[in-house]
């Protein structure tokens, strides 16, 4: 039996058929790369609108345990006009004012750690003040919060600072190696005022129970601060300008020379260091004094051994102590002197003394110390009020 052959009119139609077939594969082909190669937009959202929104009203920055209030209409003008790049709209958003407020806000709310000081009394530490977490606040983090927080309109935004902890602490003190007795320096404030009393009495406080690390430099007036009343100091009675003024800080040379002697006793480098102008009586033996004036002399001298070294200091009637404790190491100082020389009869007069140090491996250093004190009928009228 034949098969019956299809018909030209079926042969047509199965052919349009393919052809549309192929047609829609090809679109669709064709669609899905352009999807690619263009990914369809979202709508953008205006940032002008969330910025004027959150101006409408106060904002409470909380930091720690300190709140700061953004005032009703401030944000607004944090802000700066801008065209947005692949849409070409205008808006607004956040300028460097923004980050300035968070710059001014960590200097308000950052806060050094404190490390514990000590002293060693009967052979064993003992805490005299103890130790302090310090914080400081990210200025990118902050920053990046407070945008975000802005834009959501919230009336609140809490920013964290971060906890820093002070190197010394109560519980590493015995890790120190702070064992051994190094030197001492003394000085006798016979005769001084009241006034002149309590000024020895604050300056040489802000010096006991102080550590320096290894190869770490001393700084007197660094540690000083500023003299003033609202420390504490007393002033005294100077006259400058042919006029009797007060004056604060009388008294303070004499820790500063104090100090110097037990930085020499103990064999550290001298940086820094001045004698006074002219002789004065609180500082014999003459030629072993070091005077400081903030901002125009200062005492410096660097701890040069493998260890941390505590200063601390005492009165003791009218005498004042400064002793330094640390991990000895072997050094031997020998000090000859000081010798006075060319003493005239207006009280000038040159002095000296020497310093040899002996290491531990038998090398040594030797040192001279040099002091020139003019008349003091030179300086009737502008005396160094830290005398």
């Amino acid at each position: 039996m034949r098969r019956k052959k299809p018909s030209r009119i079926f042969i047509y139609r199965l052919i349009f058929a393919g052809i549309i077939v192929s047609i829609g594969f090809i679109a669709g082909i064709s669609a899905y790369v352009q999807s690619i190669k263009e990914p369809v937009r979202a709508e953008v959202r205006s940032l002008e609108a969330a910025i004027s929104k959150a101006s409408l009203h106060d904002t409470t920055i909380e930091v720690g345990s300190r709140k700061f209030i953004i005032k009703k209409g401030e944000i607004g003008k944090w802000t700066e006009p801008y065209v947005r790049d692949y849409t070409g709209q205008k808006d607004i958003r956040f300028s460097d004012k923004l980050d300035k407020y968070i710059v001014n806000l960590a200097a308000k709310v950052d806060r050094q750690a404190t490390d514990a000081r000590f002293i060693i009394a009967g052979g064993k530490p003992e805490i005299i003040s103890p130790e302090q977490n310090g914080q400081h606040l990210d200025v990118s983090e902050a920053s990046a919060i407070l945008r975000r927080s802005l834009l959501a309109n919230a009336g609140t935004v809490t920013l964290e600072p971060k906890i820093v902890e002070p190197d010394i602490t109560a519980d590493k003190i015995h890790s120190l190696g702070i064992n051994d007795f190094l030197a001492a320096g003394k000085s006798n404030f016979s005769g001084s005022s009241p006034a002149r009393i309590q000024n020895i009495k604050i300056s040489s406080a802000k010096y006991n129970g102080l550590i320096l690390k290894p190869g770490e430099e001393f700084s007197f007036n660094n540690i000083l601060g500023e003299v003033e009343a609202s420390g504490g100091y007393a002033a005294e009675k100077v006259i400058k300008g042919n006029k009797l003024v007060y004056e604060y800080g009388g008294g303070i040379c004499q820790v500063s020379t104090t100090l110097f002697r037990a930085a020499i006793a103990a064999g550290f480098p001298i940086i820094e260091r001045r004698p006074h102008a002219f002789p004065v009586r609180y500082y014999n033996p003459q030629g072993f004094d070091a005077t400081i004036y903030p901002g125009v002399t200062d005492l410096r001298f660097r701890n040069d051994t493998a260890g941390p070294v505590l200063i601390q200091t005492y009165i003791s009637g009218s005498d004042l102590t400064f002793e330094i404790y640390g991990t000895g190491d072997g050094r031997k100082v020998a000090v000859d002197g000081p010798y006075q020389y060319d003493i005239l009869p207006d009280g000038s007069m040159k002095a000296y003394f020497t310093r040899r140090v002996t290491y531990a491996d038998d090398s040594t250093k030797d040192e001279r110390f040099n002091s020139n004190y003019k008349s003091p009928s030179l300086y009737p009228t502008e005396p160094n009020p830290y005398e």
